[in-house]
């Protein structure tokens, strides 16, 4: 029986689906709505010869994921980064081409495959986005207070856990003022947010028992034992625990060709929010960290030589290793041990 391959071009309301055999041949070019059900309707007649079935990571691709292997479809998410720079030499990029190529990109036995994030993991970085969010509004919402009342003489100045705006003796302007009350009030809310925020996420890393155990490690606290969780989702996926400081952009970016050998900053790629996570937590481990390690000497060292910043970026790369490693050990930190 020969084996088919099927790619998915998703968008919000069409999604473009190709069938083709080994050789590239297309079997099958239609579009169908993207709902699991109808793409699932549009492939059952090849179910059996069906090998797998490539869609790009996207912001409908786990749910799509998870739906395609409830119905038993061999469903793969790929690196949409890496399938844009196959796909480049496209002439006409179309969401036709687009599926098509997916599928022969299958057939050829590209190996760009990601992995889908679990329910769970979903579910923490929504509340962790959120809470990211709402502190950024009250601040824009500060900033904002403080830069528009200069012009009238008045001055934005905390009492408090309150902020008050301050006007001059004389001259003071009642609409601004109104307005300024009731900006004030907007801010009030969302750092009334920011601390159920707070509450909720130190009670979903006491709950998690991997959260509990990263939280041994020197300056990781629940917004970092959170982040992390969340984003690692399965350790399993790492051969190595030296592969999480790479994933996650904490490692020098490198090109080499012939003679030259450049070697850069952090490759900052993936996610950026777990990498902000590592660096505070490096911080606070080698700032406020009242118990002595192996990682922090050896942060302090650097410190010492290469400065504040880039000892912190190190320290993070070093913590995301030793994080993962005690999560796939079981094991709580270890301050007597040599950490790698």
């Amino acid at each position: 029986m020969r084996k088919l391959f099927a790619g998915l071009d998703v968008s919000p309301e069409k999604t473009a689906i190709c069938v083709v055999d080994q050789t590239g041949a297309s079997l099958l070019e239609v579009e169908a709505a993207t709902d699991p059900a109808a793409i699932a309707a549009v492939l059952k007649p090849y179910r059996r010869s069906l090998s797998k079935v490539a869609h790009e990571a996207g912001g409908e691709s786990a749910w799509l994921q998870k739906q395609l292997l409830r119905r038993r479809f061999q469903a793969v998410c790929l690196d949409a980064r890496r399938t844009r720079a196959a796909l480049s030499a496209q002439r006409n990029k179309t969401d036709r081409n687009d599926a098509r190529d997916l599928a022969i990109l299958l057939a050829r036995g590209f190996n760009g495959v990601v992995h889908v994030k679990s329910d769970e993991a979903h579910r923490l970085r929504l509340v962790l986005r959120c809470r990211t969010t709402v502190i950024r509004k009250a601040r824009d919402l500060r900033r904002l207070l403080s830069g528009s009342v200069k012009p009238f003489g008045a001055k934005l100045e905390r009492s408090g856990n309150n902020l008050v705006v301050k006007f001059p003796r004389r001259g003071g302007d009642a609409f601004v003022s109104d307005f300024c009350r009731t900006m004030i009030e907007c801010h009030d809310s969302l750092v009334e947010y920011e601390k159920q925020f707070d509450t909720l996420v130190t009670k979903l890393a006491r709950k998690d028992p991997v959260c509990r155990r990263l939280m041994t490690a020197p300056g990781v606290g629940p917004i970092a034992a959170l982040t992390f969780r969340a984003a690692v989702d399965d350790p399993t996926r790492f051969t190595s625990s030296r592969l999480v400081g790479a994933y996650f952009g904490l490692t020098p970016r490198r090109r080499q060709s012939g003679q030259s050998d450049f070697r850069g900053h952090i490759s900052r790629m993936g996610d950026g929010t777990v990498r902000s996570a590592l660096y505070s937590a490096a911080a606070v481990l080698l700032v406020h960290s009242k118990h002595m390690s192996a990682l922090k000497a050896w942060g302090l060292q650097l410190w010492a030589k290469k400065g504040f910043n880039l000892a912190c970026t190190a320290c993070a790369r070093k913590l995301a290793i030793i994080l993962h490693r005690m999560w796939i050990t079981e094991t709580d930190f270890q301050y007597e041990e040599n950490q790698p």
